[in-house]
């Protein structure tokens, strides 16, 4: 399963579009990939490394539960605790307009701490905004650290979320939320500004719209 799923990563890294294309990938492979991969040898020869056919992907991608899957990718995440580093950007995508991941990782490098499953930006029961508080939920801490967002999760509920699971939360404002916007902007103008000179990422961020 494990080899199974990381060339269907890669190869939609590399731009596959469907379980074919995933294959096609799969046979391009050279000798020394095929064998860091862990792939077994084809019997009756000696470094000889079959890849998995059409239907091997079809029947993983196919019978795999997502949801069930996030979950143990969560667990396996938890138990690296330490040993990788810290999860603080919070951002959802979408894979080729049929399912998408929320994904709170590490604002450096990009390495997850835990994964949501969703189907749909908006509008729907699973949706980036479900999923984003779902995840925060299952979370045991958030001590010390800081999560972003876009402005997609500039909610109250979600933030609320993540100051009680002890961590703050640094989100874009934009125009569509007004009355927010304003009142920051008033903030910013009556206290003291972080930095002593201008700085256009600031501007930008707050008069986003």
């Amino acid at each position: 399963m494990g080899p199974v799923l990381t060339l269907v990563a890669m190869a939609l890294l590399a731009g596959a579009r469907d379980i074919a294309q995933v294959a096609r990938f799969a046979t391009r492979l050279k000798p020394q990939q095929r064998a860091a991969l862990a792939l077994p040898i084809k019997k009756g020869t000696r470094r000889f490394y079959e890849v998995p056919t059409y239907s091997v992907f079809y029947q993983v991608l196919s019978r795999m539960d997502p949801e069930a899957f996030a979950l143990h990718l969560n667990g396996w995440l938890s138990q690296q605790a330490g040993a990788l580093p810290a999860a603080l950007s919070l951002d959802g995508k979408m894979i080729r307009d049929l399912i998408g991941t929320v994904t709170l990782a590490d604002a450096e490098d990009g390495s997850p701490v835990a994964v949501r499953i969703m189907d749909q930006k908006e509008g729907t029961q699973r949706c980036e905004q479900t999923a984003v508080r779902a995840l925060i939920d299952g979370l045991a801490s958030l001590e010390g650290q800081t999560v972003t967002g876009d402005p997609l999760h500039c909610q109250r509920e979600l933030g609320r979320g993540i100051v009680e699971k002890g961590g703050e939360y640094l989100f874009q404002i934009k125009g569509n939320q007004p009355k927010l916007l304003k009142h920051a902007r008033t903030r910013c103008q009556d206290e003291a500004p972080l930095l002593s000179k201008p700085n256009p990422a600031t501007d930008a961020l707050m008069s986003a719209g």
